[in-house]
């Protein structure tokens, strides 16, 4: 998203604020149940635009959820330029919406 996210809530539990252009957070111990959720945010402002007389830009989408894994314990939620979100689960903290990242692998080599 091309705008700062001031808030945002998955069925009204809060996800805090998000930086534009990627980044994220990390919202913990929420139990999401059944076969949707609605997700709410507020687009951030400058000062300026607020003394310009901006209105709050609040938006609300209602979206099923997607299928969950055995092994899945995390919901990402990810803000697209033109207020579009996609949900997706993962076992760990990596996006399911990018690759993950190769583990790396420590190797100890004996010095002498």
């Amino acid at each position: 998203m091309e705008r700062p996210i001031f808030s945002f809530w998955v069925n009204e539990f809060w996800g805090g604020n998000l930086f534009a252009n990627g980044g994220g957070g990390i919202m913990c111990c929420a139990k999401f149940e059944g076969d949707t959720v609605k997700v709410t945010w507020i687009l951030d402002m400058t000062k300026q635009q607020q003394i310009q007389g901006a209105v709050e830009e609040r938006h609300e989408v209602q979206l099923s959820l997607p299928q969950r894994g055995r092994n899945d314990q995390y919901l990402h939620v990810r803000f697209d330029p033109g207020n579009k979100v996609r949900l997706g689960w993962s076992a760990d903290l990596f996006s399911p919406f990018e690759s993950s990242p190769t583990k790396a692998v420590s190797e100890s080599i004996e010095v002498q």
